[in-house]
C-alpha cells in the first residue's frame, strides 16, 4: 500500500510540472524568450525628486510609498519610469529611479540616490518580476496592479497620478480594526 501511494505521488508531481512545458498546439515555442529592446534612458535630474504623490500598498506594512509626479514617463518601449520614495516607520528614506514593464510584469532599478553623491547606478541589475512574494514591501506589485499599468499596457502618466492619489479612498476600516 505504501509503495502504491509513493508511486502515485511521484507521478502526480511529474504531471504538475508538465503544464510548464511549451505546447506546440498553442503556438508556444521551446527556448528562452527573446530580449525586449529597451530605449536608451538618461537618469532624471535629482531636482525632479519633489512633489510626491503617496499611494496605498496594503495594511501589512507601516512603510509609506511615494512617486515623484514630474518623473513619471512612458517610453516608446512601453516601460514606465519614475522616481520612487520609501519612508520606513523608523524614519529611513530610500529614493530610487525605477521602471516597470507592464507587458511582462517586470521591474528594474536604474539608480538610487546617495546623499552628497547624486544618482548611483548599481552593477548587474536586470529585469526581475514585480511580485516577489513579500507582502511587506510589495509596492512594485501595487504599482503594476492597476496604478501604473492597465493590464499589460502602461497608463498615461496623468491617469497614473490620479489612480495613486485615489488609492487611499478604497481602504475600508480603521487603524484599530485594520484595513482591507
Amino acid at each position: 500500500m505504501a509503495l502504491l501511494l509513493c508511486l502515485l505521488t511521484t507521478r502526480a508531481g511529474a504531471q504538475i510540472t508538465d503544464w510548464q512545458k511549451p505546447d506546440p498546439y498553442r503556438g508556444e515555442e521551446a527556448g528562452e524568450p527573446g530580449e525586449l529592446k529597451e530605449d536608451d534612458y538618461a537618469l532624471p535630474d535629482v531636482a525632479q525628486a519633489t512633489d510626491w504623490v503617496e499611494f496605498h500598498v496594503g495594511s501589512e506594512t507601516r512603510n509609506r510609498y511615494f512617486v515623484a509626479r514630474a518623473s513619471i514617463s512612458v517610453g516608446k518601449d512601453e516601460v514606465t519610469r519614475f522616481i520612487s520614495r520609501v519612508l520606513t516607520a523608523g524614519g529611513a528614506e530610500t529614493v530610487s529611479v525605477e521602471g516597470i514593464r507592464c507587458a511582462t510584469a517586470e521591474r528594474r532599478l536604474y539608480a538610487y540616490l546617495r546623499a552628497g553623491a547624486g544618482w548611483v547606478t548599481p552593477r548587474g541589475v536586470r529585469w526581475s518580476p514585480v511580485y516577489t512574494g513579500n507582502r511587506f514591501n510589495a509596492y512594485h506589485y501595487a504599482l503594476f496592479d492597476g496604478l501604473i499599468c492597465a493590464g499589460d499596457r502602461p497608463q498615461k502618466p496623468s491617469q497614473a497620478i490620479e489612480l495613486m492619489a485615489a488609492s487611499f479612498k478604497s481602504r475600508v476600516g480603521t487603524p484599530l480594526t485594520g484595513y482591507r
